[in-house]
């Protein structure tokens, strides 16, 4: 199997401009494709740290991260989305996925299907936008009880802090409070409301050989104002939070809906 390292032939954007990639996936290709990879172990599937592995072998440094994955959760649906930004425009990466792709690499992700648009560079400060973001809302070493590097949940780090029961704070305000830290930090964008739409603990995987991470995994819906239009370009193309190479912190925008 060939692993891609670079497209030779590829040719950056000399404006470093951010495009949204999209393709379709098809899901029962790249389960397989995973389980020879040995990617599914015993009852773990990691799908972002698969598709981590799937985007760098078939596209290299073309690679669209942050990315997302959308494969509703139903029985017998075979299809799913892909969406990412990146600095590079469809041509090239179809043309990394022809030359570098295996049969069942293309089949999982068909290189007919990638199309990119070129985001906006010329934002409004005090502009608003509407999100979706799915994060890992963790952080680092929270107490003296926590391992050295190991990961904390925020609220559960927030809950320990107090006694037994008396958390008078929820989940979406812990998690919105830290999204806020998020957005200020990276990309200099005040959050102006959020919603925590779905949460699940998983399991995640990083290496191959890695013992897999219990986490948090949140889904959330909200308005946002841009305060600074570089850094909010910058923070786009990097991503929010933690694990951004595997499918957590790409920020999908839409509509505001009306002011307050």
């Amino acid at each position: 199997m060939t692993t891609l390292t670079a497209a030779p032939e590829a040719t950056k954007n000399h404006h470093a401009d951010i495009h949204m990639v999209r393709a379709d996936i098809d899901l029962n290709a790249f389960q397989r494709w995973a389980g020879s990879r040995q990617l599914i172990r015993r009852d773990v599937f990691d799908e972002g740290f698969a598709m981590h592995c799937l985007l760098t072998e078939t596209f290299g440094e073309l690679a669209p991260k942050p990315f997302r994955l959308i494969a509703p959760e139903r029985r017998g649906v075979t299809r799913g989305t892909l969406y990412g930004y990146c600095q590079w425009e469809a041509n090239a990466m179809r043309e990394a996925s022809e030359q570098f792709a295996d049969p069942l690499q293309a089949t999982a992700l068909p290189s007919g299907s990638i199309q990119t648009k070129r985001m906006p560079v010329d934002w409004t400060p005090g502009h608003r936008l509407g999100f979706e973001i799915l994060v890992r809302p963790v952080a680092r070493g929270a107490r003296k009880s926590v391992r050295r590097g190991a990961e904390t949940d925020v609220f559960q780090r927030e809950a320990m802090l107090h006694p037994l029961n008396q958390m008078d704070r929820s989940r979406e305000q812990v998690y919105s409070d830290w999204l806020s830290d998020q957005l200020q930090r990276h990309g200099r964008a005040e959050l102006e409301s959020a919603t925590l739409q779905s949460f699940r603990r998983t399991r995640a995987v990083r290496s191959l050989r890695g013992q897999p991470i219990e986490g948090p995994s949140a889904l959330m819906r909200g308005v946002l104002r841009i305060t600074d239009p570089e850094t909010f370009n910058r923070l786009i193309e990097r991503g929010v939070g933690r694990h951004r190479a595997y499918g957590y912190g790409m920020l999908l925008l839409r509509p505001p809906g009306p002011a307050p």
